[in-house]
């Protein structure tokens, strides 16, 4: 058994490897317009570019390819087994060796798993810390897992939750990079894009977060080893305070998927019920933003149900918001 580079002779056979790996496995877990797209997408041009930059890697065994993945810096894709070699261990035999290589110069791989490997991605020690969207045919959509292995020790990160300062607002408004996702994160509370360092303290300082009470309205920022890495509001929604909201929740952009965000939502829960003795915690997340959506349900909120749903326009999208809660125990 050889692991090796694939060289630009190796496409053909790399492409039907691939071909027929997703069409004999993958209608067993998708819709046909999932499995036409994963097609599409692992084409025999996407492949020889692959080819052609180093990434990709072969598993031959009797001069026959039975296996390849491809490594994109500390990204892995395209790990396929031919199905009658299917769980015999081909599949953990590449993964470890592209996490070999990987780990030369980084720190971790991290993957976008298909429904058919995640529970071998699991077993080999990867943790799902976000969730993409894939739109496909006929308006049909697959949302899948993005998981993260670490592969050398590093330092851990201390995380703390302290009350928003002004001179956090620059660092803030700094990861709204559009429109778009400025109304995913305020929907309409805010004015026109962009959205200032100045808007956000007259919002936080004058208007005391549109809250009417004045001990109403609590804006915290997530720091991490003296970083700001993220930052949320909670509000009362009751006259008894025994209920709070969520809201304004955002994580640095440049470090989604190192699990800050799920950490900073677990320590605004504590937050409310140990230090300000809420019953309840609840927020809302447009039905578009299943990365968000995914992450609260990880941190202990649950869907709840609604009668109405709140829906707000954007150039003529609809996006209906998602009410969920967690309570206290």
């Amino acid at each position: 058994m050889e692991f090796l580079l694939a060289k630009k002779e190796d496409a053909e056979q790399v492409y039907m490897l691939v071909q027929e790996t997703i069409r004999v496995v993958y209608p067993k877990y998708y819709l046909k317009e999932i499995v036409d797209m994963f097609c599409e997408f692992h084409s025999k041009e996407n492949i020889m570019k692959d080819i052609e930059a180093g990434n990709t890697f072969i598993l031959s065994e009797n001069n026959e390819i039975i296996g390849t993945g491809t490594k994109k810096e500390n990204h892995i894709t395209r790990v396929y087994v031919l199905p009658e070699f299917q769980r015999k261990g081909y599949g953990s035999f590449i993964m470890g060796q592209l996490e070999d290589k990987i780990k030369e110069h980084y720190d971790y791989a991290d993957i976008d798993a298909s429904l058919p490997a995640c529970n071998l991605y699991a077993h080999l020690g990867y943790q799902t810390v976000d969730h993409g969207r894939w739109e496909c045919y006929n308006g049909v959509i697959q949302v899948y897992e993005i998981m993260k292995k670490q592969l050398r020790k590093k330092e851990v990160d201390v995380m703390k939750l302290r009350p928003y300062k002004p001179q956090d607002a620059a660092t803030i408004v700094s990861w709204i990079k559009d429109e778009r996702a400025l109304r995913l994160w305020s929907s309409n509370r805010y004015g026109a894009y962009p959205v200032t360092a100045e808007d956000m303290n007259y919002k936080y300082m004058e208007c005391n977060g549109d809250c009417e009470e004045p001990d109403n309205f609590y804006p915290l920022t997530a720091v991490c080893n003296g970083e700001i890495v993220g930052h949320l509001i909670l509000r009362y929604t009751d006259a008894t305070k025994k209920s709070l909201r969520i809201g304004f929740v955002i994580v640095d952009d440049s470090k989604r998927g190192c699990g800050y965000g799920k950490r900073m939502i677990q320590m605004a829960i504590r937050y409310a019920f140990e230090m300000l003795q809420a019953e309840k915690v609840t927020l809302g997340v447009f039905e578009n933003n299943p990365s968000a959506y995914y992450c609260y349900k990880a941190a202990g909120f649950e869907e709840i149900e609604q009668e109405n749903r709140y829906v707000y326009e954007f150039h003529g999208e609809q996006w209906e918001c998602i009410e969920m809660e967690v309570n206290r125990v």
